[in-house]
């Protein structure tokens, strides 16, 4: 190495020694390697990412028809219940219909009887008018022999005749 060179790489290295040069060299060298390590371990773990990455989509992927397919058995389902749910309502109307006790006209509870035009109307005074007794032959059931004429029934009256007396048989 001439003098020259000697003084250039002084300046140019602000004044370190050619011995304070190969130790600043072997450190970048050092850091140099260490910074190439990190650099494959980075590419390592993110090759290794990348596939577990993928790995995830494949399984999301998966996840995702599985899950598609279990909505449609849901919907089949919802519909099947909801029919059975339709039917079984028809089938309980028709059973409570068919089960209904009519109670009969005379146990019914006449005291609160509505005409359509006139309103309410006053059961004690329908019962005042019409359950007193009425005597056979004005009854309007009674017997009537002559569609066109109403007559009065012979119920009640003493309308019977003498038999006739006979003349003993000759002996």
């Amino acid at each position: 190495m001439s003098i020259t060179q000697d003084l250039r790489t002084r300046r140019k290295h602000r004044g370190k020694s050619p011995w304070e040069l190969v130790r600043e060299v072997g450190r970048l060298e050092r850091e140099a390697d260490s910074a190439a390590c990190q650099l494959v371990a980075l590419t390592t773990e993110v090759e290794a990412l990348k596939v577990q990455r993928d790995q995830w989509q494949a399984d999301f992927d998966r996840a995702a028809i599985a899950y598609s397919g279990l909505l449609e058995d849901l919907r089949e389902v919802n519909a099947d219940r909801d029919a059975d749910a339709a039917e079984l309502a028809e089938l309980r109307a028709f059973k409570a219909n068919a089960e209904a006790v009519t109670v009969p006209p005379l146990e019914r509870d006449t005291t609160a009887i509505e005409d359509q035009a006139t309103g309410p109307i006053d059961v004690s005074e329908l019962r005042a008018e019409y359950d007193a007794p009425v005597p056979l032959h004005q009854s309007p059931m009674a017997a009537v022999t002559d569609p066109g004429q109403a007559q009065a029934a012979s119920w009640g009256v003493d309308d019977t005749q003498p038999i006739p007396k006979t003349a003993p048989p000759a002996a």
